[in-house]
């Protein structure tokens, strides 16, 4: 007979915790805190994050039941006008419109915890199952964090790439790629609509920017002031839109988001002569609101700095070229898939405008339960419909796409010593 199909069975206490009753707080490790979705980390409890805008948020009722929608953009008017006794007749501009096609899926976390019996009484006296369900509240905040940053480096978010959504959501790097270490006109690789073209031409530059190698990053390669400088001009000519900050130039700019590695470079005088040093708006300088947002170091030019814990990479893979690239993100928990003692490794920054990520919530989180056994097993979970993106505007053939809301920047991490 075959094994029955069912709901997991819930795992027992291990003998030596049944046995002591009188500790009755379940120790936790830290977690490192997410700047995009309020997830305050087990030892820092101060509930911020960035500003809302960086997110294009969906109206649901706007749009269609099936899995995937349109939004369109109406562009400005451009080119001349009619100048002196010319006809304007017959030379009037038609709309002109771009659109984004953009997709959901479902999305479920699920537990299991006992009904009844001797493996509910065991845990009893350390809320064990039901600290397991409340941890599904922080486990949903980490994910959405989590497809956020997939989005903004790889076009799409963990659940899109699955299911019924996964042949139209195929992913690819950012299209405005710039590599440090290189001078500007020369740090963006050639965008191509297919994922190995465009990884090997990312690749090259990484490779130029080391001087021929992929495997010795040089301090050169570091977020220093010539490439932060590079990548505020490269993000105006890639025609970023941009964000309402106060304290910054005009009071507008863009979001940058580092490691705290990079920061390290960054400022540390004993690094590297190209450090910021004064050049920048130190945080006290900036608006007591701004300076409240979460990981907040300063300014230089018309990025805000954000350290974020949980920025993501790029490694290279492949002992010959062509090379693969592979992005390595912070997962759920302490599931850490950086990769960042690899060689191979490269930071990221992103340069985030209006808009940086689109995120669709049709239907929203919700309580899922699955009873078993005649109720001495209960599946506990969640479910959502969700689609997080990074938006390609493209012309009424589905062409040409253009992409103006993020950039990311890849950095090397030599050792520091």
């Amino acid at each position: 007979m075959g094994s029955q199909i069912g709901v997991a069975v819930p795992s027992q206490m291990p003998s030596n915790s049944r046995i002591i009753g009188f500790d009755k707080k379940l120790r936790m490790k830290a977690l490192p805190e997410d700047i995009y979705t309020l997830l305050t980390g087990t030892y820092n409890t101060e509930k911020k994050s960035i500003p809302n805008a960086i997110i294009m948020q969906i109206d649901d009722a706007a749009l269609s039941d099936s899995t995937e929608a349109v939004i369109t953009m109406k562009l400005k008017l451009s080119g001349g006008g009619v100048y002196g006794n010319d006809f304007a007749i017959g030379r009037e501009e038609r709309p002109r419109t771009r659109a984004v096609r953009i997709f959901r899926n479902n999305l479920r976390k699920v537990v299991t915890t006992p009904g009844y019996g001797v493996r509910k009484l065991d845990a009893k006296a350390y809320k064990l199952y039901e600290q397991h369900i409340d941890d599904l509240a922080d486990w949903n905040k980490e994910h959405a964090g989590l497809e956020r940053r997939q989005a903004i480096l790889e076009r799409f978010g963990e659940t899109l790439v699955y299911g019924d959504t996964a042949t139209s959501c195929i992913r690819n790097w950012n299209m405005n790629m710039f590599v440090c270490g290189l001078k500007k006109s020369d740090a963006r690789p050639t965008y191509s609509a297919t994922t190995a073209n465009y990884t090997e031409n990312i690749v090259a530059k990484i490779q130029d920017s080391g001087g021929g190698s992929i495997k010795i990053p040089l301090p050169s390669q570091t977020l220093n002031q010539p490439n932060l400088s590079n990548i505020s001009n490269f993000s105006l000519d890639r025609r970023l839109s941009r964000l309402n900050i106060p304290g910054l130039p005009g009071g507008r700019g863009f979001v940058g988001t580092i490691s705290e590695l990079q920061a390290t470079y960054l400022g540390d005088p004993a690094w590297s002569s190209r450090n910021l040093g004064s050049l920048y708006i130190a945080k006290v300088a900036l608006p007591e609101r701004v300076q409240n947002w979460p990981g907040v170091i300063g300014a230089y030019k018309d990025i805000l700095l954000i350290v974020d814990v949980r920025q993501p990479t790029i490694d290279i893979t492949g002992t010959s070229a062509p090379h693969g690239l592979s992005g390595g993100y912070m997962w759920p928990g302490d599931d850490d898939q950086r990769n960042r003692d690899e060689d191979t490794v490269c930071d990221t920054m992103f340069i985030l405008g209006r808009a940086a990520s689109i995120s669709w919530y049709p239907e929203k989180l919700h309580h899922i339960q699955q009873v078993d056994d005649y109720g001495a097993i209960v599946g506990h979970g969640t479910a959502l419909v969700r689609g997080e993106q990074t938006p390609h505007y493209t012309d009424a053939n589905g062409n040409n796409p253009e992409q103006f809301t993020s950039a990311v920047a890849l950095c090397r991490l030599p050792d520091y010593v």
